[in-house]
């Protein structure tokens, strides 16, 4: 049997990408075979709005405390995203994990675009300030 060098990255190489979410950003990875590897940072108080997909996906908290459906989960955390699951992200002050995502067992359907920016540009999440408090 011969062997021969593997395909690699260094996180170091690989630049932060914009996403569909207002200050969240992704270092891609690896995306092949329907398969996304990705680390994903969450900048200042910030989050997603309720959605689903058709894929699945595990997520492992690095810093930060993420709260998915209400639930509060911190670094060392591993959550699996079942496809059709629905599900919304809070982070109350920045976070990064990676993610993990791949064609659902059930639905057969693989991610197409790490960055989501095929949907268009979410909805800003921040809090507004009162015009009448300033």
């Amino acid at each position: 049997m011969q062997t021969k060098p593997l395909t690699a990255v260094n996180i170091k190489d690989v630049a932060w990408q914009e996403t569909r979410f207002e200050d969240v950003y992704i270092r891609l990875l690896s995306f092949r075979d329907g398969v996304v590897f990705e680390i994903q940072r969450f900048d200042g108080e910030n989050g997603t709005f309720p959605h689903q997909h058709d894929f699945r996906q595990l997520r492992y908290i690095l810093e930060g405390e993420f709260q998915v459906n209400g639930v509060p989960y911190g670094p060392g955390t591993l959550i699996d995203f079942p496809e059709k699951q629905p599900y919304e992200v809070s982070v109350p002050n920045g976070g990064q994990w990676i993610v993990v995502q791949l064609p659902g067992a059930t639905t057969g359907v693989a991610p197409t675009d790490p960055t989501g920016l095929e949907y268009g540009k979410a909805p800003s999440r921040r809090k507004r300030r009162d015009p009448e408090s300033a």
